[in-house]
C-alpha cells in the first residue's frame, strides 16, 4: 500500500484580475458565513456595489466575464479527493446562473480542497 503524497503546485497560469479576486473572496466569505453551505444566492446589486459598478447591461457583462475568469479550469496532477486518486483532474471554482436580480452559485467542493491542499498560489484566504 502506497501513501499519497500531496505536492504543492503552481496552478494559476497568470494572476487573477483584482476584481475577480475581490468577487471570489466575497463568495468564499459568504460560504463561510452560511455555515459552509456550497450553494448560495447573492443579489446582483450586492455584487455591483462590491465592485463599485453602476447597474447596467455592461456591468452584468463584466460580472459574467469575472465569473468566466474565476472558472478557468485548473489542472491538478496526482489529485486525491476522498478515496479516489486521479492522475490529472480539472477543477473549476463554481457553477453559476445569473437570474433577474440574483446570481445562484454552487461553489466547488473540489476547488476548495485544491486551494487548501494543492495550490502554491492560493487566493481565497489571502
Amino acid at each position: 500500500m502506497s501513501l499519497h503524497e500531496i505536492k504543492k503546485q503552481k496552478l494559476l497560469q497568470e494572476p487573477l484580475d483584482a476584481d475577480a479576486q475581490k468577487l471570489a473572496r466575497a463568495i468564499y466569505n459568504t460560504h463561510l458565513e452560511n455555515n459552509n453551505d456550497l450553494f448560495m444566492r447573492i443579489k446582483i446589486k450586492s455584487i455591483l456595489t462590491l465592485l463599485n459598478l453602476q447597474s447596467s447591461n455592461e456591468a452584468i457583462k463584466y460580472v459574467r466575464f469575472l465569473f468566466e475568469e474565476l472558472n478557468e479550469p485548473l489542472c491538478v496532477k496526482n489529485f486525491k479527493y476522498y478515496s479516489k486518486t486521479y492522475p490529472m483532474r480539472f477543477v473549476v471554482f463554481c457553477s453559476y446562473k445569473i437570474k433577474d436580480e440574483t446570481i445562484e452559485i454552487m461553489l466547488s467542493e473540489e476547488f476548495l480542497h485544491v486551494e487548501d491542499e494543492y495550490m502554491l498560489d492560493p487566493f481565497l484566504k489571502g
